[in-house]
């Protein structure tokens, strides 16, 4: 195995035992349904994890399913997301996602990253996360968390979360792609990892981590 393997298996490792002890928690990380997940991923665009925990059960509860979504009036998605703000654009977003859900794939969510795709604002980022967290896909997610933990840990820089050269790249570091490894990322960047006055000298990986070592 060669030592840029050996990083990526270490890396993969402690994160994902780093998250076992010191992940978040959120309602969605305790569903494998594929429906909660498609709302879950489209509620967190835009949105603080902690802000869409205080919406995300109650609206799950009153649209359970698809077409219960499809069926209510944009102002009564649109009040029930009120404190996210941009909830009349979501509202809209939402509810023709789930008229196409019910009318395309006869009220199932779609499998396939490209019927996933072809839904309303949902872009690869989401459409990976709901292989991953709800189909138990090997999916490789990249998102501007993810591009900022590999700039930093592994000292590569890609132009974004679209750069395909991002996404070749997680497809080999991810490994069997489990759900603990991006939570994991996600919650080191949200609570370690940060953008402004990063907390390396806790962080697990700060012995290997290129930008702590070589500041």
């Amino acid at each position: 195995m060669s030592s840029d393997a050996r990083k990526k298996t270490l890396v993969r490792k402690r994160v994902i035992d780093w998250y076992s002890e010191h992940g978040r928690d959120f309602p969605w990380r305790h569903t494998t349904d594929p429906y909660q997940i498609l709302i879950a991923e489209m509620l967190l665009r835009r949105t603080t994890a902690s802000a869409v925990s205080r919406v995300f059960n109650d609206f799950v509860t009153r649209f359970d399913t698809p077409e219960r979504l499809a069926r209510a009036h944009e102002s009564t998605i649109s009040r029930a997301l009120a404190s996210l703000g941009l909830q009349s654009l979501r509202a809209k977003q939402f509810k023709k996602t789930a008229s196409i859900i019910m009318k395309e794939y006869n009220g199932e969510i779609p499998k396939s990253h490209e019927n996933l795709q072809s839904l309303p604002g949902i872009g690869a980022y989401i459409a990976s996360a709901v292989r991953n967290f709800a189909y138990g896909e090997a999916t490789p997610l990249v998102d501007g968390n993810v591009i900022h933990f590999i700039s930093k840990v592994f000292g590569i820089q890609f132009r974004g979360p679209t750069d395909k050269k991002a996404w070749e790249f997680v497809a080999k570091f991810g490994g069997s792609h489990e759900t603990g490894l991006y939570w994991g990322i996600i919650d080191l960047v949200a609570t370690i990892c940060l953008k402004r006055n990063p907390r390396c000298p806790i962080c697990p990986l700060s012995k290997v981590c290129e930008w702590y070592t070589n500041k």
